[in-house]
């Protein structure tokens, strides 16, 4: 008797295991949101405002700016070690703004793969 309340019981934490880990795998986070709601003609404080601190900046020869965010929206299968190559190509969303004078000039959103 005592045997098989021991195999519940790893039966038990051997099935709920899997459910915490992906459960807690990561914050879901989508910039396709953010870029919706960035338009022409904001200030780079309105825009910093709304999506936050850019992940990346760099300035082009034509005098414009150009910020970047960047999320990677791959799933934690893709991310093992070794096997998770075999899933696919990971993947990264990404928000381009551009600024000519201060101002949003152009903003692409797109999904690249790692």
């Amino acid at each position: 008797m005592k045997i098989l309340k021991k195999l519940f019981l790893l039966f038990v934490v051997i099935g709920i295991f899997p459910l915490c880990i992906t459960s807690c795998a990561s914050k879901q986070y989508h910039l396709a949101v953010d870029a919706s709601i960035i338009s022409k003609g904001q200030t780079k404080a309105q825009v910093m405002d709304l999506v936050g601190k850019p992940d990346y900046i760099t300035k082009t020869e034509k005098s414009e700016e150009q910020w970047y965010y960047y999320n990677d929206i791959t799933p934690f299968y893709k991310k093992i070690p070794l096997i998770g190559g075999l899933f696919g190509k990971r993947e990264l969303e990404v928000i381009q703004v551009t600024f000519y004078m201060d101002r949003v000039s152009k903003v692409v959103y797109y999904v690249a793969e790692k």
